[in-house]
C-alpha cells in the first residue's frame, strides 16, 4: 500500500520523509488501527492492537476481522460491512449501537470505532480506528445508577433504603470484589452499615474508631485514599483479612454541608491497583450520591414545613374563626336563657352544653392535625394547652386569639414567661373574679409581645386582692424590660395588659 506524498508547504519542510511520519503516527497512535480489504481480511494492524485485544499486530495479518468480534455479533457485522461497502464514507461506526470487541482471552470489551474507506491502486480498503470505550461506558452507567437512585430518593425513599443499591452499583462499576459503606452509629462511633460482594456479610456491624480509623480520617479530610493491601494494613481488622483483599480505595461521602460517611472499595490479591481513573470515578459517584441524599432531605424538609404551615393555617382558621363564632353563639344563648322559662329554657341549656362539646371536639381535632401529632408543636400550641388546662378551674372554656407570627418571633425564654403569666392571670380570674367569660389574646407587632387577659367578673376594684399573683405578673414584665397594666373593663370585668419587647 503506497502513500501519495503531499504537495503543500508542510511537505516541502518534510522533504522526502512523509512516509516515515505517517509510519510513526501509525505506530504511536493510542487507538488500535486495523485495515481490512474488501473481503474483510486484515492486511495491516498497529501496535496498539496488542494493548486492546491481546494480539501481536503480526498475528492478525491474514486473519478475518471477525477474529476481533464477539461470537454472537458476527452475523450482524457481515450485514453492516456489506451496507458500508455499498456506500463507503468516513464515519463513526454504529452510532447509537452498543459496540463490542473480543479480546484474545475471549472477554467481550466495549469499544468505539470510526471507519475510513481508502482506495489504493483500484482496490478498496477500510481502516478501523478502535478505542477502548470502557471508561465511557462506565461513565454512562454511573449516570444511570445515580439517576435511578436520585429518583428513588426524591420519590420518598430513605437513605437506608437506597444504600444497598449504592453498594451494589459501586462494586459493579468499579470492577471491585467488595464494597462497604461506613456510617456513624447511634453511639457516636463508626460502623460498617452496608456491604456488597462475596462474604462481605462478615463486615456488617464492625465498629471502627471515630478518631483513628482510616474511614474517620477520610471523612475528616474529605479526600480519597488508596492503598495496596487492605489485608496487611496496620489498621485492618480480622474480618477484613478473611476476604483476602489487596488493593483498596476509600472515597468520602461528603458535600460542603454534610459528611455522611465513607464508601470503600476492595479488590482481591493479584487484581490491578486502583488507577487515577478509578479514583476519579469513585469520587464523582460518591459525591453524586451524597448530593442526591442531601437534596432529597432538603426536599422532604420543605414538604414537611409546607404541611406544618398548612396545618397551622387550618388550626388558626378553626380556632380564630369557627370556635370564636361558636363562643359568640353560646354567649347569646346564655343571655337569652335568663328570660326564658322551662321547658324552652331547658332546651337552650341543652343547646349550650352541645356547643361546649362541639368546641371541645374542634380543639381536639386541632391537636390531632398531622403536623401537631408528629410533635411539631410551637408556642401557639403551648398557649392553647395552657388555657385549656384552666377550663375545669374556671367552670367554662376561655377564649384564645392570636395576632402576628407568635410561633416564630417569640424566643424560648420569653415563651416560658408568657405561659406563667397566663397561668397566674387565669388563676386570679378563677379565684377572685366570679366571671362567666374570659379571653386571652397573644399578639406580636412592632417588635413587642403583648398578652391581654380579659374577663367579665367583679372588676379589679371590687375583687379581693390577688396577692402575690399580680406581683409575679409585674415582676416578670420588668425582668424582660417591659410593663404591665391592670384596668377595669366596660361594662364590667378586668383587663390585664402585659407587654415586653422582643
Amino acid at each position: 500500500m503506497s502513500v501519495v506524498p503531499p504537495t503543500s508547504g508542510a511537505a516541502r519542510q518534510l522533504g522526502n520523509e512523509p512516509g516515515q511520519l505517517l509510519s510513526a503516527l501509525f505506530s504511536t497512535s493510542p487507538d488500535a488501527i486495523v485495515v481490512v480489504d474488501g473481503a474483510g481480511t486484515i492486511v495491516l494492524s498497529s501496535p496498539s492492537v496488542a494493548g486492546l485485544f491481546g494480539y501481536h499486530p503480526d498475528e492478525l495479518i491474514g486473519a478475518s476481522i471477525e477474529t476481533l468480534l464477539p461470537l454472537d455479533r458476527r452475523d450482524v457485522h457481515q450485514q453492516h460491512v456489506a451496507a458500508f461497502l455499498a456506500q463507503p464514507h468516513a464515519r463513526a461506526m454504529g452510532v447509537g449501537h452498543d459496540l463490542a470487541g473480543r479480546h484474545r482471552s475471549g472477554e467481550t470489551i466495549p469499544v468505539d470505532i470510526s471507519l475510513a474507506p481508502v482506495e489504493v491502486r483500484g482496490r478498496q480498503y477500510v481502516a478501523a480506528f478502535i478505542r477502548d470505550a470502557a471508561e465511557q461506558l462506565r461513565a454512562v452507567n454511573r449516570l444511570h445508577a445515580v439517576n435511578e437512585i436520585t429518583q428513588r430518593l426524591l420519590g420518598g425513599a430513605a437513605p437506608e433504603e437506597i444504600f444497598p443499591d449504592v453498594a451494589a452499583s459501586a462494586r459493579l462499576l468499579s470492577r471491585s470484589d467488595a464494597v462497604w459503606i461506613v456510617l456513624p452509629n447511634d453511639e457516636g462511633g463508626l460502623e460498617v452499615s452496608f456491604v456488597d460482594g462475596p462474604n462481605t456479610d462478615l463486615l456488617l456491624g464492625v465498629a471502627l474508631s471515630p478518631e483513628s480509623s482510616r474511614s474517620a480520617g477520610v471523612i475528616r479530610r474529605g479526600t480519597s485514599e488508596t492503598l495496596e493491601d487492605l489485608s496487611t494494613t496496620a489498621r485492618a481488622l480480622p474480618q477484613f483479612a478473611v476476604l483476602d483483599l489487596g488493593p483498596g480505595l476509600y472515597a468520602p461521602l461528603v458535600t460542603e454541608e454534610r459528611r455522611l460517611g465513607t464508601l470503600v472499595f476492595g479488590r482481591v490479591h493479584g487484581s490491578p491497583s486502583f488507577s487515577e481513573l478509578d479514583v476519579a470515578f469513585a469520587e464523582v459517584f460518591a459525591s453524586s450520591i451524597t448530593t442526591a441524599i442531601v437534596l432529597a432531605e432538603s426536599r422532604a424538609e420543605l414538604e414537611r414545613l409546607g404541611i406544618v404551615a398548612e396545618d397551622e393555617r387550618i388550626a388558626r382558621d378553626l380556632h380564630d374563626t369557627v370556635i370564636q363564632r361558636l363562643f359568640a353563639l353560646g354567649m347569646s344563648l346564655q343571655a337569652t336563657r335568663s328570660g326564658v322559662a322551662d321547658p324552652a329554657g331547658a332546651q337552650i341549656d341543652d343547646a349550650i352544653d352541645r356547643l361546649d362539646q362541639v368546641i371541645l371536639e374542634i380543639r381536639n381535632t386541632i391537636f390531632r392535625l398531622p403536623a401537631r401529632a408528629r410533635g411539631d408543636e410551637g408556642f401557639r400550641t403551648a398557649v392553647l394547652d395552657c388555657v385549656e388546662a384552666k377550663h375545669e378551674q374556671l367552670g367554662f372554656a376561655p377564649r384564645v386569639a392570636f395576632d402576628g407570627p407568635v410561633d416564630t418571633a417569640v424566643p424560648g425564654p420569653v415563651a416560658v414567661h408568657v405561659l406563667l403569666v397566663l397561668e397566674e392571670a387565669l388563676s386570679n380570674v378563677a379565684r377572685h373574679a366570679g366571671a362567666s367569660f374570659a379571653e386571652a389574646v397573644v399578639s406580636v407587632r412592632d417588635g413587642n409581645l403583648e398578652v391581654l387577659v380579659m374577663d367579665d367578673g367583679r372588676g379589679i376594684d371590687a375583687a379581693p386582692t390577688a396577692g402575690s399573683g399580680l406581683r409575679n405578673i409585674t415582676d416578670r414584665a420588668r425582668e424582660l424590660g417591659g410593663d404591665v397594666s391592670f384596668r377595669t373593663r366596660e361594662p364590667r370585668g378586668t383587663i390585664v395588659e402585659w407587654r415586653v419587647p422582643l
